[in-house]
């Protein structure tokens, strides 16, 4: 399964980048492929939205999973999230414990993780998502 995160580009931020590498990590040891936006626009030398939003609606069309991991200053992610709910993708948003979130957001939303800290959101992630493939497997007769 293609798993697609978006999330608040880093830019120097250590706790962004942290989350990056963790979600990543949780991702591959659930059998699963992470396609991180941030870090294939980078990979691709993309830096002009007229560019990269083409690129971006390419790698979601073909995305099983989409999960986003709220910021307030988050902007790119929520248009991701707009194409993915068209597309009718699923969609997990993860957000810190007590912060504001837009309602139309959760709306969209067909898991929303609440999180303390890096370690915990990885725990959560990596539990739903063994939880899914266990009610996604056919059932024998």
């Amino acid at each position: 399964m293609k798993i697609f995160l978006s999330l608040k580009v880093p830019r120097g931020d250590a706790e962004r980048k942290s989350i990056i590498t963790a979600l990543k990590s949780v991702i591959h040891a659930a059998g699963h492929i992470p396609f991180v936006a941030t870090e294939e626009i980078t990979r691709a030398g993309l830096t002009n939205p007229a560019e990269f939003m083409p690129f971006v609606r390419t790698h979601l069309a073909d995305t099983d999973l989409f999960v986003l991991v709220y910021h307030p200053e988050l902007r790119g992610g929520l248009i991701e999230a707009g194409i993915a709910y068209e597309r009718k993708t699923p969609i997990w948003v993860c957000h810190k414990v007590g912060e504001k979130v837009s309602s139309s957001l959760l709306g969209c939303a067909e898991k929303i993780i609440e999180y303390k800290h890096i370690e915990e959101l990885g725990e959560k992630i990596l539990k739903a998502l063994s939880k899914s493939k266990k009610q996604s497997r056919p059932k024998r007769h």
